[in-house]
């Protein structure tokens, strides 16, 4: 985790925070960290709402979501990363 907050340019403890969902990530660093993961930038939001959809309709297909956020971790070589990365989507889906 300290080799991503070094790749970021912040702290161990500010991950820390964004993986429990006590800080926000700014856009900017958002970025970084997708060219440190070597993941499309998209695969973050993989499986949200986009703003076209309406109250009422189908949600989109969760399987298919679910699927490319499986590709986009397993690409992530790391195991203490990729489970760092699992905790803060963990973090931020129970925000909701």
């Amino acid at each position: 985790m300290s080799a991503i907050g070094r790749g970021i340019g912040t702290s161990y403890q500010q991950v820390k925070k964004y993986e429990v969902g006590e800080n926000r990530m700014s856009a900017s660093t958002l970025f970084r960290l997708s060219q440190i993961l070597d993941v499309e930038i998209s695969d973050f939001f993989k499986g949200l709402p986009s703003n076209a959809e309406q109250p009422g309709n189908k949600p989109a297909d969760e399987t298919a979501s679910a699927r490319s956020l499986d590709r986009a971790l397993g690409r992530v070589k790391d195991r203490e990363v990729r489970q760092h990365l699992e905790g803060l989507l963990q973090a931020l889906a129970a925000r909701r």
